[in-house]
């Protein structure tokens, strides 16, 4: 329960710093609200808020939409190596699949606290 805590506010506390990120970006309220989301999500895997089934929607989502935003052309993540369009919509894909992954890490450990309580 301890190692869920601990991602849950760890991965909560750096979406809050992405929210702060994307002040500057030419679309921020879209990205503001993604990792804000993201953000509440972990936050309530962590406090035990949320059950696992919404935590495997929300990645299911986060990686529908990666798949939906990512660049027609991938040329990498940094900037001078390609088009600027192509390079911000990888970012914003892999931010998204970032989400997915650790929604999914939080559901699994909430899942292996179920069954190892239940086992005691």
């Amino acid at each position: 329960m301890m190692l869920l805590k601990i991602m849950g506010l760890s991965f909560g506390v750096l979406y809050l710093l992405f929210v702060v990120l994307q002040y500057n970006d030419p679309d921020p309220l879209i990205w503001m609200v993604a990792y804000g989301m993201a953000a509440l999500a972990c936050f309530m895997a962590a406090a035990n808020k949320t059950a696992p089934a919404i935590l495997w929607l929300a990645a299911a989502l986060y990686i529908a939409c990666a798949i939906f935003v990512w660049p027609a052309r991938f040329e990498g993540i940094r900037i001078g190596g390609g088009d600027i369009k192509h390079i911000e919509e990888a970012r914003e894909s892999l931010g998204l699949l970032l989400c997915a992954v650790s929604f999914t890490c939080l559901a699994l450990l909430q899942k292996y606290h179920v069954r190892r309580s239940s086992n005691a």
